[in-house]
């Protein structure tokens, strides 16, 4: 039997799962090029540790909806799925219950740079810093923590693809034996008409293979478009 502490952190996994960007279908049509910008865009087995398991990716696009604060990115999200090719990752985890980590992206191939670059501001400025609070305080609900959940824009992306932003989520719950910390992280990477929208999650610290899993991704994106 899973202990109160593994209950307590992998029921808020799948609602960080649901951050990814979009659903797993293609548009219609897709370019030899969009095609190309997929197949790189989609993390591996390879992008991670050899002991991580996979599934099937967790439904998406989800985690946002209702929240009144991101009704930009919400409009964003549902154009983008409807008009533009994209593919999602399995969903990666690692083995060992305790530590929450679960990895998961999903890549879009957007017309041109303009439309691209119009899609990742969406996630800039004040209102997308309120809807990623409203969020952080969703995955804590009915759920006992030590104090309330905190939403932060991640700050060390700089030169990371063409331009990269993202928040992340830090929710401490009370346990039996004392807390423990979920660290959900969304990080949204740019290479030139790709974008890329990675989840994370891991326990009492970011990730620590994040930084590798997306630099991987985005060198491949990279030389499919050179």
């Amino acid at each position: 039997m899973l202990s109160r502490r593994v209950r307590l952190l992998t029921l808020a996994v799948p609602m960080a799962a649901s951050l990814a960007l979009a659903g797993p279908a293609l548009a219609a049509g897709p370019t030899k090029g969009d095609k190309a910008i997929l197949k790189a865009g989609v993390m591996t087995k390879a992008d991670v540790p050899a002991d991580w398991t996979s599934k099937k990716g967790e439904t998406t696009g989800t985690a946002l909806r209702g929240i009144k604060q991101c009704k930009k990115i919400n409009m964003a999200v549902a154009d983008a799925k409807q008009n533009n090719p994209r593919a999602q990752s399995r969903q990666f985890s690692d083995p060992v219950p305790e530590h929450a980590t679960m990895a998961q992206d999903t890549v879009y191939a957007f017309p041109n740079k303009r439309s691209a670059t119009k899609f990742v501001s969406t996630y800039q400025g004040s209102p997308a810093q309120a809807c990623f609070d409203k969020l952080a305080a969703e995955v804590a609900k009915d759920r006992p923590t030590a104090a309330p959940p905190t939403a932060a824009p991640i700050t060390d992306l700089q030169g990371v693809g063409d331009e990269a932003v993202g928040y992340e989520i830090a929710a401490t719950f009370t346990q039996d034996v004392g807390a423990a910390t979920l660290y959900i992280d969304l990080v949204l990477v740019r290479v030139d008409r790709a974008v890329m929208g990675f989840t994370f999650t891991n326990v009492d610290a970011r990730i620590p293979q994040g930084p590798d899993i997306v630099n991987a991704v985005v060198q491949r994106v990279s030389a499919s478009e050179a």
